[in-house]
């Protein structure tokens, strides 16, 4: 009743979304793509901020941001994101796209959800356990993430965002014109696959005597396995009780190997044509998936201390994304 209820409202609403989406994708070729500001950044960020809307999930600055990035800009905020407002709050449906926590395991349309709670816990975990807590949050390819200004009450922690100037320069125009309060935060622009993300958060004010945890979501898929491989190593560095997390596609999907030969020739030619990047970097996830995932961060000098992924380990089927928590022990 409530899917119903949910589509008969939408075929409401839906020409203004129509017009929103056709100047939110002109906006991603035409102003962001030009601009070298990311697109991908705005998949993980549209998908927050549409659970936020539907009531699963709460995020008051994704809300807040939206009117004010640029592809996310007042039109697209007025005409695309508002609208679905009225079908999710009538009829009160989730369903699978919608829904947080997602579905387990997790699909291609919900992996998203699914690994936006595996980083909120890994975030809150790191930052309110009582032996150890991390005192710097380091957002590793921040994107238009809003965790830094969602913080628990009780936490004492000094914030990071780290991108390319182009991104970085985009989120702080949004943040000032939205509102959203960020004096707590420091911003420090880097190329990841040309220098070292750590010397620039040094000359940022980073300690690099004081536990930190750092979120890499959305970026390995991008670099180089050199450039991977080292983040990891410099992880290794930071004082005991350091952590990192982050996400990774297959090395199968990414190679274009079975299962996910059509799959991936698919995506890859979407992500090329579309934002103009290129997937070149994943983890082999046949099973056992962790192990792999295991030896890599072994490798590096840390310990794997959580990981999931999704669909299944069940031949002939092999998890296409993963999400690992790794520490210097």
């Amino acid at each position: 009743m409530r899917l119903l209820v949910f589509i008969l409202v939408e075929i409401i609403v839906l020409p203004l979304q129509i017009v929103g989406l056709i100047i939110f994708t002109y906006r991603i070729r035409r102003v962001s793509i030009p601009q070298k500001i990311s697109g991908t950044a705005n998949e993980p960020y549209g998908a927050r901020l549409f659970m936020h809307l539907a009531g699963t999930r709460n995020d008051p600055g994704a809300y807040a941001l939206s009117g004010h990035l640029p592809v996310y800009n007042k039109p697209v905020d007025f005409l695309f994101v508002k609208p679905m407002i009225l079908p999710l709050r009538i009829s009160g449906y989730t369903g699978s796209i919608f829904a947080f926590p997602g579905p387990r395991p997790s699909s291609i349309m919900t992996m998203i959800s699914h690994r936006t709670e595996f980083f909120d816990i890994s975030v809150r975990q790191a930052l309110t356990r009582v032996d150890n807590p991390a005192k710097q949050f380091v957002v590793l390819g921040a994107g238009f993430d809003t965790r830094c200004y969602d913080l628990p009450d009780e936490v004492d922690v000094k914030c990071f965002e780290v991108d390319t100037p182009p991104t970085l320069n985009a989120k702080v125009k949004g943040l000032r014109s939205a509102g959203v309060p960020h004096e707590h935060v420091t911003f420090v622009e880097t190329d990841f696959n040309q220098k070292s993300w750590l010397d620039t958060l040094i000359e940022a004010g980073f300690d690099r005597t004081i536990t930190t945890f750092i979120l890499w979501e959305g970026v390995t898929m991008y670099l180089s396995e050199e450039a991977v491989l080292e983040t990891l190593k410099l992880v290794a560095t930071l004082p005991e009780g350091s952590e990192i997390a982050f996400d990774y596609f297959s090395r199968e999907f990414i190679n274009s190997e079975p299962p996910y030969e059509k799959l991936s020739k698919r995506m890859m030619k979407q992500a090329i044509k579309y934002y103009e990047e290129e997937l070149i970097y994943g983890i082999a996830t046949r099973k056992p998936a962790r192990e792999a995932a295991e030896k890599i961060v072994s490798s590096c000098g840390l310990s794997l201390n959580a990981f999931e992924h999704t669909q299944t380990e069940d031949p002939p089927a092999i998890p296409l994304y993963c999400f690992a928590r790794a520490a210097n022990q």
